[in-house]
This record gives C-alpha cells, structure tokens and sequence, in this order.
C-alpha cells in the first residue's frame, strides 16, 4: 500500500500547518479592532477600462490618441471627466483617483492574477496556468480577519470567483486550504424585479431538519477526530474548519438575510439599476452592511470591457451607465447608511488600454499606465493622484505601482503589511510582495 508522505499530503490539499499558524491570526486581529475599513467591495471591470475615455483624458492630444469623449468639470476644481459619466462628475469629491497605476503586463490573466493577489504569474493562461499559485486577497482578509458572525463567511464573490468566461479562477485560497476560498453566490437577477432570496446551496433539503442534520453533523465529528487523531499535518484541522463553516452558514439566518434581496424596495432596486452590474452592487452593499469583510464583483461575464473593436460605441451605449449608476449609488447608499467610513470601494480593471486607437475603433492591451477609483473606507476623499503623459502612455507624475494599491487596502483594513503565511512547501510568502500604502491618501 503506497502511504502519502507529509509534503504530498500538503500538496493534495493545499493546506499546512503554518498557513494556519495561531500567532499571526491573533496579531492581524488585534490590529484589526483599529481598522478604519471593516469592509472592502472590489469591483472588478474584466477586460480592461480605457483611461483615456473614463478618467484619463487627453483632449490636447491628437485625434488617434484622445478618441471621442469630451471632458466635463467634476466637483473636484480643475479636474474634468468623460462626458459620458455626470454621475460621477457631480460626486467626484466623494471618490479618490488615481490615474498613474502601472504594473506593465498586458496579459489578461497574468494581469488578473496580479491585481487579485498583488502577485506576476508569469506564464499565466487558461488550460495550465488557470489557478492562482497565491492567494487571492479576499481569501488572505478571510484567514486573517476571519467572520464577523457566526453563519456570515468572511469572502464573498459575485457572482463566482471565475474570471474570463470562468476560464481562469485567480480568487481562491490557493494553497490556504479550502477553509479559505470564497462562498460564490452564483448568478444575480438581470433586472430590477426579479427575484433573488437566497443561493440554493444555502438551503438544506426538504426532507432533513435542522436538528436532524445536526445529529449527522455530531457523527462525522466523532469520525473527525478519530482521523485527526492519527494526523500529523495539520490536513484534518483545514477540512475540519470547511465543514464548520458550512454548517454554520446553513444554522444560521445571517447569510440568508443578506441575501434577501426582497427586503429592498423596488424603489431601492431600480435606484442601482434595472440591469445585472446594478443588482450585483446593490447584493454588495448588502453583504457590507450585513459584516462581510470582503466581498469581490466581478462586473463581467465574459471580460466586456475588452474593447478591441467599436469602443466607444460599447462604452456609451452599454458599458459606462451601467456601471455608473451601480458605483454611484453604491456610494451614496453607503454614505445615506453611515456606512462609507467604515467600507472601502475600490473600482479597477487588470490594465487599461492603448493609448492609440485601432483601425476597428477599439484599443487593445495596455499595463504601462491605467486609473483606479477608490472611495471611503477611511481614506480622504477628493484626491487626484498622478498624471500619466501628454499621450496616456505611461506615468508621468507621481508613478503609482498596483502593490501600493494592494497594501493601501490592506492597511485600511487593519491587516499588518509584514504578515506572512505559508505555502505548501511550509515557505514564507508575505502577503504583500513590495510597495508601501498611498500616503496621500492614508
């Protein structure tokens, strides 16, 4: 009989014994209880946001670079966005810009890897390098700031924690082990009066009570520690925690309630949006205020933002309201909810696009320089950070590399930058590879 070694039986779960070390769980937490940001919602547009024609613009520029958008004047003084977006216009001061972010890879999945676990995959692709060898950020939050209820998980992904038509999934807990991967909450309603209660795989069969799935739930944890028993890896006690939290989600009405999403009124519903993107931001505000520390939207279905052809078509007739209106609101709600303080919003793609359009009117690939919106969450408000050159080619002033968005979140979330966890091969891998938080905005 072949008898797996400690390391192969790491290896098949994902998950060891230091990645789930008690110390730096305990100090993530104590630093947790002075974080301004008790929620992050990150809103993901897969496929690229063109900075020119969002929050970027060059009107200066020649006609093949500034495309055709105009600016308009924002709350901020000075500062002009594209015409096709009064709604951020009007709330500008309520949301920091930062149009200077660089990480210059122009890979659609390397440059997702990237931007959800603040780590390069080099290589990266959709058939043998589809899952992420780090763990996604919201799996990282999860591990070291944990629940906020009991029956509430600590990640959220909307709809799932796929990306690129779910031919990449770069969200996961990677080698944290499956206690760690994000509860996905399938597909939300495509409009604003569609129902949408509760995922099915938060409801226990009709045939089984509660009290009744309980009494199963004492027999496999006889059976548990019985194996745990004979386990040295630590393996049993990541499969031990899983079940745990799946059994909680399903005794307890927490989760259930944030999902109801039919204790909005339809006034409140059609305010984010009769469309997908807008009742995918209003479940977002939901969980937030429900306690989720993390909770990921992925806007796209299929990376709709990737506008290599008709671009400006795409963005006015579909892309650019539809979002609007969902980030917007989401902001407002927030703040009307006492809220915005208390949960950042950060708005980003993998990379924005070129800076010279196309002969299909569209704009490929482009991670030399791109914008990221970031609102509340205890940052200031009102900033303008960066300006890329005359063109949109590259930083100008003030370069803005993505890890110092990365560690910007996680210090607003009260997560130390110089925690570290462990792969598994039991390695040391800090959860922010390099770059200090945005100090303009801190």
């Amino acid at each position: 009989m072949h008898v797996l070694n400690r390391r192969q039986l790491l290896s098949v779960t994902g998950v060891s014994v230091s990645a789930l070390a008690l110390p730096q769980l305990l100090r993530a937490r104590e630093a947790n209880a002075a974080a301004p940001a008790r929620q992050v919602i990150m809103i993901l547009c897969q496929g690229g946001m063109p900075q020119h024609d969002t929050f970027d613009l060059k009107p200066e520029a020649p006609s093949e670079y500034r495309g055709e958008f105009r600016p308009i004047s924002t709350s901020i003084p000075g500062y002009g966005i594209c015409e096709h977006l009064p709604l951020f216009a009007e709330r500008a001061h309520k949301f920091n810009f930062l149009r200077s972010v660089y990480h210059r890879n122009p890979s659609h999945e390397a440059a997702i890897h990237w931007v959800l676990t603040g780590y390069d995959y080099p290589g990266a692709n959709t058939t043998t390098k589809n899952r992420n060898i780090r763990p996604g950020m919201g799996s990282v939050v999860a591990k070291l700031k944990g629940s906020t209820k009991p029956g509430l998980p600590p990640y959220v992904c909307i709809p799932d924690k796929g990306q690129l038509g779910d031919r990449v999934r770069y969200a996961g807990a990677s080698y944290l082990g499956m206690a760690f991967d994000p509860f996905e909450t399938q597909e939300t309603p495509g409009n604003a009066t569609a129902k949408f209660a509760i995922p099915p795989n938060l409801s226990l069969p009709s045939e089984i009570d509660l009290s009744r799935f309980d009494h199963r739930r004492q027999l496999l944890r006889n059976l548990d520690q019985f194996s745990s028993s004979l386990d040295r890896s630590g393996v049993m006690t990541g499969v031990d925690t899983f079940n745990r939290k799946a059994y909680e989600l399903l005794a307890h009405d927490n989760i259930r309630q944030a999902f109801d999403m039919s204790q909005e009124s339809p006034e409140m519903r059609m305010r984010y949006g009769s469309h997908r993107v807008g009742q995918q931001a209003l479940l977002a505000r939901r969980l937030a205020e429900a306690g989720v520390p993390f909770t990921l939207v992925n806007f796209s279905r299929n990376q709709e933002w990737d506008t290599h052809g008709q671009n400006f078509k795409q963005l006015k007739d579909k892309l650019l309201p539809t979002m609007e209106q969902a980030v917007t609101t989401l902001v407002d709600d927030l703040e009307e909810r006492d809220l915005l303080d208390s949960t950042l919003v950060v708005l980003l793609s993998e990379f924005g696009r070129t800076p010279k359009i196309n002969n299909t009117a569209g704009r490929d690939h482009w991670g030399d320089v791109f914008s990221v919106v970031m609102a509340g969450g205890g940052l200031k408000r009102g900033q303008v950070i960066g300006t890329s050159n005359p063109r949109g080619e590259i930083p100008q002033d003030r370069p803005v590399h993505y890890h110092e968005v990365y560690a910007t979140i996680f210090q607003q979330m009260g997560i130390p930058l110089d925690a570290v966890l462990h792969d598994q091969d039991d390695r040391p891998i800090p959860i922010v590879y390099e770059g200090q938080p945005i100090p303009e905005l801190v």
